[in-house]
């Protein structure tokens, strides 16, 4: 009998054992699942904090800005950069003038000139021009310099340089024995009108 009882105190003890053991690896298990969860919510939890600290920022800061922009809108020196005629068609011929003034001036000869669509950009409308000219390289710097330093302003923009070396011709149709550089240059001048009621 004594032999009996020890062998089921023995079972008992290892079916004790065996039940704290799976129970031990359960709440191991069950706590990592926790933890993984509470992470995974508290990084959340962060993200949108931050989130909402620069969105705050932000609201902080577009007093300022609209303020600015209001006192740009009201400035009558910002209105001189703008070109001053009142519709796009008649900017486009003032501009197309503007561009060959300053390529013939800067010794340059603009072959043709072609007006874009107009572009509505903000409070703005944009115009651009489409230019194509011959010139020797010294006059392209002058014709950049001479377009973007005008008021109003005037921007350049795809411009595409290529160059091919032609021989001089001189007086009694004869060549020369050496070579000129001559630029072919397309470009694009754009300047801006105020849009109506903007």
């Amino acid at each position: 009998m004594v032999v009996a009882s020890v062998g089921w105190g023995h079972r008992l003890t290892a079916l004790t054992l065996l039940v704290l053991l799976v129970g031990g690896v359960f709440a191991v298990l069950v706590d990592q699942v926790w933890m993984a969860r509470y992470h995974f919510y508290r990084d959340r939890l962060e993200d949108q904090q931050g989130q909402l600290e620069r969105l705050e920022r932000m609201a902080a800061s577009r007093e300022p800005i609209q303020q600015l922009i209001a006192q740009i809108q009201q400035d009558h020196q910002a209105a001189t950069q703008y070109l001053p005629q009142s519709a796009p068609a008649l900017a486009a011929a003032d501009l197309q003038q503007r561009v060959r003034a300053v390529v013939e001036a800067a010794g340059g000869t603009l072959q043709s000139t072609q007006s874009l669509p107009p572009v509505e950009e903000g409070n703005a409308v944009k115009v651009t021009v489409r230019a194509s000219m011959m010139g020797d390289p010294d006059s392209l710097p002058k014709i950049l310099h001479g377009l973007e330093s005008q008021t109003p302003l005037l921007f350049v923009d795809n411009l595409q340089v290529s160059a091919r070396p032609t021989r001089v011709r001189l007086p009694g149709g004869r060549f020369a024995n050496h070579t000129q550089t001559q630029l072919h240059v397309q470009f694009e001048v754009a300047g801006y009108l105020p849009r109506a009621g903007g």
